[in-house]
């Protein structure tokens, strides 16, 4: 019986969040929350018994089938020989943590190619194992050069949690307007429950900033010096004085990464403090956002069998300077690559990691309950 729900659990995309709400609902989300890291310590202790060091590194593709970015002048020679927008710069190559877990091609970037015919490739791929003990323990990164590729967030209809917003203003969609140059999407945050972390979208505030939060702040172009600073990743008491010129934020737990830093929550031993829902030490699945130095390289991560600790390192080994841990547990996060369909409608087709579950009308059809960030190609060259 345990194992068919734990099969279950993986396979059914609903039925996890539903089982953990409606625990929720009837003892509090503390109780579940201790269950839930219970649970994740026993899977991991019998992996680790089972297999352990001894198992062969995780991998999500093939590698060495793959063509590997080595620079600007290699992703250059790839553009149409009419292409006017900005040369997609990939990355610096990075160099795995721990050699004795890593697989070949670890921190070497791969093209992913956006949809649109005669579009040269603006994001790439890596893999980082970043936990010495576990093998199985793989983080896959997508880097996004900006210059190309834009970032957005929406609110879902129902998170965060703010009944005194009208459903209007939270259609959980991308904007149909948007959705021709529609690339990608991925998981936004924690619900609200789970620590009240803010959010706030064209001057709409669903939930009030916390001063301690890793916030992930849109600042208006216009107000900007460079195109690259018009977003950044920081706790907030360190650009709340920004604020006025905020198109948008989204706030997550304390930031794994800040000024090339780790946290130096992160390096306590035993910290069960990190995030809202479940320790910072829970082998767990986990999502995070980050920045390169100069702002020119957003990354997202996600990451199997990781504590908050193990997907910040992997996050700063791959050029990350600052990092907010996103949502977690099986079933929240998740990042999709969109096509045009034959009718020139958009549709999710490919996940970056196999194992992930979704329909192929999410984020354009089927309105989302949570919030989310999405990925466009730029209308105009920056």
């Amino acid at each position: 019986m345990t194992t068919a729900l734990w099969v279950a659990v993986h396979e059914i995309p609903w039925l996890g969040p539903a089982l953990a709400e409606g625990a929720r609902a009837v003892v509090g989300p503390g109780p579940v929350a201790k269950l839930e890291d219970v649970s994740y310590g026993v899977a991991d202790r019998l992996r680790l018994l089972v297999g352990g060091e001894d198992e062969t590194p995780k991998t999500y593709w093939d590698a060495e089938a793959q063509p590997v970015a080595k620079g600007p002048t290699t992703q250059a020679s790839v553009a149409p020989p009419d292409f006017n927008g900005p040369r997609p710069l990939p990355p610096t190559a990075a160099t795995p943590p721990f050699d004795a877990v890593a697989a070949t091609g670890d921190g070497s970037w791969i093209a992913v190619t956006p949809p649109g015919a005669g579009d040269p490739p603006a994001m790439w791929k890596t893999l980082i194992h970043p936990d010495p003990k576990r093998p199985f323990a793989a983080v896959a990164i997508v880097a996004v050069d900006r210059h190309v590729i834009e970032l957005h967030v929406m609110p879902g209809t129902d998170e965060p949690k703010a009944p005194q917003i009208p459903n209007a203003v939270r259609p959980g969609l991308v904007p149909a307007k948007e959705q021709p140059r529609l690339v990608a999407a991925f998981n936004g945050g924690f619900r609200a429950m789970h620590g009240n972390y803010g959010m706030m979208k064209a001057g709409v505030t669903f939930v009030p900033p916390r001063d301690i939060a890793c916030t992930i702040a849109f600042l208006d172009p216009t107000k900007s010096a460079t195109p690259d600073q018009d977003l950044t990743i920081e706790t907030w008491s360190k650009i709340e004085s920004q604020r006025e010129s905020m198109t948008a934020f989204r706030q997550t737990p304390p930031c794994l990464v800040e000024g090339g830093e780790p946290n130096p929550g992160l390096l306590q031993e035993f910290n069960r403090n990190w995030g809202a829902t479940v320790g910072g030490d829970t082998i767990i699945r986990r999502s995070a956002i980050g920045l390169s130095k100069d702002r020119r390289h957003l990354f997202y991560a996600l990451g199997d069998a990781v504590t908050a600790q193990s997907i910040g390192r992997a996050m700063q080994v791959v050029g990350a300077h600052n990092a907010a841990q996103l949502d977690v547990n099986y079933s929240y996060p998740r990042f999709v690559l969109f096509e045009q369909n034959a009718g020139g409608a958009p549709i999710a087709t490919s996940p970056i990691v196999p194992d992930v579950k979704y329909s192929p009308t999410d984020y354009v059809v089927g309105p989302q309950q949570r919030d989310f960030f999405y990925l466009t190609r730029r209308a105009t060259a920056s």
